[in-house]
């Protein structure tokens, strides 16, 4: 059995969102709203992440929904480096996102929920990252066993 960098990529945005989905059940548990470097918005945890605005320890919803359709139209076009790109950037703007989380520097004040919901988050974005960057470096190999006309 091959590895197929489209499967791997569908494989890695599905534990993205998965990610995503358990860091909202946190945030909205603990009532960890998002502040990266600082920055807050006058609205509670749900409605924050309902906005689109993410929280402490979930990315926002446009961006597991992105990876993931992204990494499913690969499935269905010619081979090209534009969903691996997209995904791989989702990837880590999502670290870059937890990194600047003032909950993220704060590992005293974690509960057990929170640091499996950073460490889920984390995972799968380095997963996203992988699996995008695989997906771009063998977009431009022939690809024989598909036949696009």
């Amino acid at each position: 059995m091959r590895a197929d960098p489209e499967e791997a990529l569908l494989g890695a945005s599905l534990a993205f969102a998965g990610a995503t989905v358990l860091g909202s059940v946190v945030a909205i548990r603990d009532q960890l709203p998002g502040e990266p470097l600082g920055v807050s918005i006058p609205l509670s945890v749900a409605a924050g992440l309902l906005a689109g605005w993410g929280a402490a320890v979930a990315a926002p919803w446009p961006m597991p929904v992105a990876a993931v359709t992204a990494a499913a139209m690969a499935k269905r076009r010619r081979p090209s480096v534009r969903p691996g790109a997209v995904c791989a950037a989702i990837g880590l703007g999502c670290i870059v996102g937890t990194c600047i989380e003032p909950v993220t520097r704060r590992p005293r004040s974690w509960s057990v929920a929170t640091r499996l919901a950073i460490g889920a988050n984390l995972s799968a974005s380095a997963a996203l990252v992988a699996a995008g960057a695989w997906h771009g470096a063998t977009a431009r190999r022939p690809h024989p066993e598909r036949a696009f006309g």
